[in-house]
């Protein structure tokens, strides 16, 4: 196999960068969301008995601590002196109220605002209230904001747009409260490589002359997408799931958007690329489905990509539903992966393609501490492959010990390389250790 280039010199050639300062994400951050699963259909009793079923199925000590609420919480319009309103009637005892919960839980809010006039949901967006709405989000005791990029106002072409999306982190700063800063910039894509099917149109994405400390300075996580992700593995000609019919939507998109698009080493402490919320365990509850490989496949790249790992099912019955499922995304082998301190993001070592339709395997490899790896070969493929990985050749130690995550079990001392066969649609994950 051709390998792609090792990460060693990258890393040389950005160099270290100051993030966002504001003392956040220092790995990337892991939660739930109320989006994917309940979209606008969400309430204060749905939120909390979200954060009561975290607590009890384990997650929140695995780590997932953020519980967010998206989009479907606020009015359209401000009040008289501009602030923002609650929707009395899906959160009568308001946010602060939730705020204090889930705070008694030992979990933190999440909650959603836009970057111009308008959202994606029901309320206003924060364009000209950035001060204002910021001092809101600290008085509720908010931990965790997302900022969307639905509304007009803001021109994506030009500097306008990064000079926002650092206002509004400023102003989040002025406040004095801790407030996790996630934004989803947009840019157009270009027309080569996988992009090349979204060529000249918008997605969700840094504009690509953001530079490596550009990027750090101004938000602790950014969306990277080329559309809004679904449950399913990669389709293209369903138009009520995908938003252009003909071009390909699914994980299988979100994947090859973060490859192009967000050049790996600009992930580090403090500052993430966001492969989007994790469909894992909907299980075609709203909008598709993907089998259980299938959400081993995905949560696995987010893994190993050090993308925020934020839930969206309904955890109040994922563990008599989808136990499995469910241990998936407390595994505390992967989740170490995707926690590192180093704060590292997989580099893609070897594709056998270079479109989304011609790409049928993919292997990474992540720089962990303790000189361990990890590794990942995945099969996009329709049927069994056998996919190979020479570690030598990518210069690591000749002798390594593998041990496969999703199996809990050890293949024992292995040199030079690894070869196994790979279901459709599914992965081999291992930790790798000098041996």
């Amino acid at each position: 196999l051709k390998m792609a280039r090792p990460w060693f010199a990258l890393i040389v050639l950005f160099g270290a960068t100051s993030a966002l300062n504001n003392g956040l994400g220092r790995t990337p951050p892991m939660g739930w969301s109320s989006w994917n699963r309940f979209l606008l259909n969400i309430s204060e009793q749905l939120i909390l008995d979200m954060g009561t079923a975290i607590v009890a199925t384990g997650l929140k000590d695995a780590g997932y601590e953020y519980v967010n609420v998206d989009a479907g919480y606020l009015t359209k319009e401000r009040s008289a002196n501009g602030s923002l309103v609650v929707n009395s009637t899906r959160f009568p005892n308001g946010m602060k109220h939730l705020a204090d919960q889930l705070h008694e839980m030992g979990l933190k809010l999440g909650v959603y605002t836009d970057l111009a006039n308008g959202s994606c949901g029901l309320g206003p967006g924060s364009y000209g209230h950035y001060e204002q709405d910021a001092q809101t989000f600290a008085d509720w005791g908010v931990d965790y904001l997302k900022v969307d990029y639905c509304g007009r106002d803001v021109n994506v072409l030009t500097g306008e747009q990064y000079s926002h999306w650092q206002l509004f982190g400023q102003a989040l700063n002025a406040t004095a409260r801790p407030i996790y800063y996630s934004i989803c910039p947009k840019t157009i894509a270009p027309s080569n490589g996988t992009a090349a099917l979204f060529a000249g149109q918008t997605v969700y994405s840094p504009p690509l002359n953001w530079t490596h400390a550009e990027r750090a300075a101004v938000a602790n996580s950014w969306l990277v997408e080329y559309r809004n992700n679904v449950d399913h593995f990669s389709m293209s000609d369903n138009a009520s799931l995908c938003v252009d019919v003909g071009k390909p939507c699914g994980m299988i998109s979100n994947i090859d958007a973060m490859i192009q698009m967000a050049v790996s080493s600009f992930s580090q402490p403090g500052s993430w690329a966001d492969a989007d919320m994790l469909e894992v365990c909907n299980f075609g509850h709203l909008n598709g489905g993907m089998t259980q490989a299938e959400y081993y496949a995905h949560f696995s790249v987010w893994v190993m990509f050090a993308s925020p790992l934020i839930l969206s099912f309904d955890v109040r019955t994922i563990a008599q539903e989808h136990p499995e499922c469910l241990a998936m995304v407390k595994n505390a082998k992967a989740l170490r992966v995707n926690q590192d301190p180093l704060g590292h993001r997989a580099e893609l070592a070897y594709q056998d393609g270079n479109t989304t339709a011609s790409i049928t395997q993919q292997i990474w490899i992540k720089r962990l501490t303790n000189n361990q790896h990890a590794l990942l070969l995945f099969n996009r493929g329709s049927t069994t492959q056998t996919l190979t990985f020479n570690w030598e050749e990518y210069g690591l130690s000749p002798s390594q010990d593998l041990f496969n995550i999703w199996s809990n079990s050890s293949l024992g001392s292995l040199r030079d390389s690894v070869s196994l066969p790979v279901k459709a649609h599914d992965v081999a994950f291992f930790l790798m250790t000098e041996s």
